[in-house]
């Protein structure tokens, strides 16, 4: 279960401090292709959330990576395909199960192992949760509440890759409910519901204080791990 639940699309789980707002990238530097980009969605994710989206520019965006603009297009075709690399980045869900899960031979007995299930529950809550202490996955989820309603047409790409990874995830356990593997309940009717305490970890970053929020997130964890047990887990495995 561990390799599937290990599988992503471009979704960001890069842990490491925040980006500096002032700092200029030298320029001129010779870096690995995934270093240069990494250094450029920094930079980019600094300049949307200063500017706003409609303000910012690809001269600043470049200036802010320390590249010339040239070098920018060459790695990006707009400002939009910017800022979709921006959210895909840092947005993207982390999946319970991979839609190649549900129905397999491997699921027949993961799925229906308490023990399977648990472990595939806390590998998916580890990366969720670790997410929440990238400080660019805080600033990236501002961004897209600030500017996402003023740049529907930037927003549409995300959206419906989102959608997609979504869709193919309800796929998935509709199928194990329907096999057996995976208890019918609230959860599986909507996947959504799976990934929303995370999005209330991540809201209450917001609003709490740094001593606060260790605290209630470490709760809300616990108790995000006790919903998915209960809820997903096999009336026949859950009674044993």
């Amino acid at each position: 279960m561990s390799k599937h639940t290990r599988t992503r699309e471009t979704r960001g789980s890069i842990t490491g401090p925040a980006p500096d707002a002032t700092a200029r990238q030298p320029r001129n530097r010779r870096l690995p292709a995934q270093e240069r980009q990494d250094q450029i969605l920094d930079a980019a994710l600094l300049v949307f959330s200063e500017r706003g989206f409609g303000a910012a520019r690809m001269d600043d965006i470049a200036e802010r990576a320390g590249m010339s603009k040239g070098g920018l297009y060459a790695h990006f075709r707009s400002k939009e395909a910017v800022f979709e690399a921006v959210l895909q980045r840092m947005l993207m869900p982390d999946l319970l199960f991979s839609e190649q899960v549900a129905g397999s031979a491997e699921a027949d007995v993961a799925l229906q192992d308490s023990s399977s299930l648990a472990s595939a529950i806390d590998e998916f809550l580890e990366r969720a949760y670790g997410r929440l202490k990238d400080e660019r996955f805080v600033r990236t989820l501002h961004l897209l509440i600030a500017e996402g309603p003023r740049a529907p047409h930037a927003l549409k790409p995300w959206n419906l890759r989102h959608a997609e990874l979504l869709r193919k995830q309800q796929a998935a356990v509709t199928q194990a409910v329907s096999s057996g593997q995976l208890r019918d309940s609230a959860l599986t009717d909507m996947v959504q519901l799976i990934h929303a305490p995370v999005l209330l970890a991540a809201i209450l970053r917001f609003l709490q204080d740094a001593e606060s929020v260790q605290v209630t997130l470490a709760k809300l964890r616990a108790a995000h791990r006790r919903l998915l047990l209960e809820s997903l887990a096999p009336k026949a495995v859950a009674d044993s």
